[in-house]
């Protein structure tokens, strides 16, 4: 058995260091790229993926959304990245003053922007710094490439297309959840529009509905793929065979990679699928000449048995995997990870999933789809690793720059913005004429989104009207304040000499019944916040004894907004707390 089988991925040609989607109307306009990162391997290795795809493996800058982390920021990371960080300064702040206070020396916290894992030098993502960059550079090199993935980098991404609309081309990898118009165009995988399907309807209750996004089917900003994008080639396994020689050509083949995740919110198992899992490692043991094994962080059990065919890999450096990738003859994936899983998938070879059925929501919808096409099979333990089978290999990544090209041709979504030259913008002669009118079907699609957002906009006024209201009771609450804190009078007694002086002060027994309101105020904010955490811990991270599924998995935007009140609803309580004394002390000097 050949120990390395790498078929050549259909794709776009390179040419002079720029792909052929960038050719065409305006030879070799896009000739530099941004990659916002967010910290995070599996998406950051998704936007550099796409742009190697483009020809522009060597022409890329890395920026990084970073946020705090550890700690009180694990309660904290549903927040708006901007809301987060000012947050945790206030109470770093706090917390220094406290222990220069008590005497305690303050130790410096290490960077948050890949300063533990030593890439402090990978640029923090300044919105305005970008976009000067591009407006300053775009006459001579020429429109700027924006590459974003995930949700933190969704808010730099967009602003950045608002402030240079005609200077970048923006892309947003994974689903932006809402306002797609915001970027050029959004790549995302198929099971992301889950929740428009009917088993996804059924497992939704109705009065969330309106908080599930994506709320319509993609339209012309969206490029569907299988799976997650990724690094994985051709180019990139030749390599990673060649540096990986001396350490996997004398293993006895067949190798097995066996790659062992952990829980997450969609797919939930432990101790239990690890038992499973040595099992049935044990009964294929036979057919099988060496079985690598990597684990997750988050893998709830890795106590394997000792054989001589069995290498275990516990996180050490150098990481093993693209060595692994390039040099099996199979593989065994837990199904936690669909970026791993779309990795493994793209060489060709026998993947062999475990765990899937115990995967919910959109992560079953992709374990499903992939099991139709051929390309993975269910672990079992009754597998001969000897037998090989083969399925077209998943190359998303090549695809989606391949579909890019198609969305310019066939929707005329512009690939290539127009770049202004001395106020003229540059245009291929040879562009096709304007598409004909749709036909009379589109007017029903039209009809039906007029009236959608008839609705939409009768609900936007219901809501304004009862926040003007609110406005309103609010100001007459704080104009009775005012008026019963300003009412003084002063009265003549017989003479000018002799006056009585009549105010707010004199009436200690309101004074009293505001204290005891406040401090019932107080006391049912912080009830009503520490219930909401609660809820809210539960929401987040579910509770495998009592079968509660962690929904924020897939309620994200609603979780975001919840999370938010319930921090608001804490620093309600600290103000209340803090009228709670001030009336104290008022009262105290007035009755003395």
């Amino acid at each position: 058995m050949k120990p390395i089988r790498l078929p050549e991925p259909p794709g776009p040609k390179v040419n002079m260091g720029v792909a052929d989607i960038f050719e065409g109307g305006v030879y070799g306009v896009i000739r530099r790229a941004v990659v916002i990162g967010n910290g995070f391997p599996s998406s950051e290795n998704q936007s550099i993926g796409l742009v190697r795809a483009l020809g522009l493996a060597d022409k890329h800058v890395l920026y990084r959304v970073t946020r705090p982390r550890g700690g009180v920021n694990e309660w904290l990371h549903w927040l708006p990245v901007s809301l987060h960080k000012k947050l945790y300064y206030i109470l770093q702040q706090i917390s220094k003053f406290i222990l220069k206070s008590k005497g305690h020396r303050v130790m410096t916290l290490p960077s948050e922007n890949g300063g533990r894992m030593g890439l402090s030098s990978i640029l923090e993502a300044d919105v305005k710094q970008i976009v000067n960059m591009a407006r300053e550079t775009s006459e001579k090199d020429g429109p700027l490439l924006v590459v974003a993935s995930g949700r933190d980098t969704i808010p730099i991404a967009s602003s950045i297309k608002r402030l240079a609309p005609e200077n970048v081309f923006v892309v947003q990898i994974q689903h932006p959840r809402k306002q797609l118009n915001r970027f050029d165009l959004v790549v995302t995988p198929q099971h992301d529009y889950y929740p428009l399907t009917p088993e996804g309807q059924e497992q939704v209750p109705r009065f969330l509905r309106k908080w599930i996004t994506p709320q319509e089917p993609p339209d012309k900003h969206v490029v569907l793929t299988v799976g997650a994008l990724h690094q994985i080639d051709s180019t990139a396994l030749r390599s990673a065979a060649s540096t990986w020689h001396d350490e996997f050509a004398p293993l006895p083949k067949p190798l097995l990679v066996v790659y062992v995740g952990g829980p997450t919110g969609c797919c939930r198992f432990g101790a239990d699928l690890a038992k499973q899992l040595t099992s049935s490692l044990l009964s294929v043991l036979a057919s099988c000449g060496t079985i690598k094994i990597c684990f997750a962080d988050r893998t709830p059990d890795k106590e394997l048995g000792d054989n001589p065919k069995v290498y275990i890999w516990h996180g050490e450096e150098p990481n093993p995997h693209m060595g692994n990738v390039a040099w099996a003859d199979a593989f065994v994936v837990t199904a936690d990870s669909v970026s791993l899983i779309s990795e493994v998938c793209s060489t060709g070879k026998p993947v062999y999933v475990m765990g899937a059925e115990k995967c919910r929501w959109k992560l079953s919808d992709f374990h499903k789809s992939l099991m139709n096409r051929g390309v993975v099979r269910p672990f079992t333990g009754s597998e001969d690793v000897r037998e090989s089978w083969s399925y077209p290999p998943l190359n998303d990544t090549t695809e989606a720059a391949a579909k890019m090209d198609s969305k310019q041709s066939s929707d005329e979504a512009v690939l290539i913005p127009k770049s202004r030259s001395k106020g003229k913008a540059v245009v291929d002669d040879a562009s096709p004429a304007p598409a004909p009118a749709p036909p009379p079907a589109a007017a029903v699609v039209s009809n039906k989104k007029v009236t959608i957002a008839r609705r939409v906009g009768w609900k936007k006024g219901i809501a304004i009207f009862d926040f003007v209201l609110r406005l309103c009771a609010a100001a007459a609450a704080f104009a009775a304040s005012v008026a019963a804190a300003q009412a003084e009078e002063i009265l003549p007694f017989f003479t000018q000499f002799l006056q009585f002086h009549a105010e707010y002060n004199d009436l200690p027994t309101l004074q009293l019944l505001l204290l005891i309101l406040d401090t019932i105020m107080t006391t049912a904010t912080i009830g009503a916040a520490g219930a909401s955490s609660a809820i809210m811990y539960l929401a987040h991270n579910g509770s495998v004894d009592a079968n509660w599924l962690a929904i924020c998995q897939q309620f994200t935007d609603f979780c975001q907004q919840i999370t938010g009140g319930v921090v608001a609803s804490f620093v309600a309580a600290v103000i209340l707390i803090a009228l709670v004394a001030i009336s104290a002390v008022a009262l105290k000097k007035t009755t003395h």
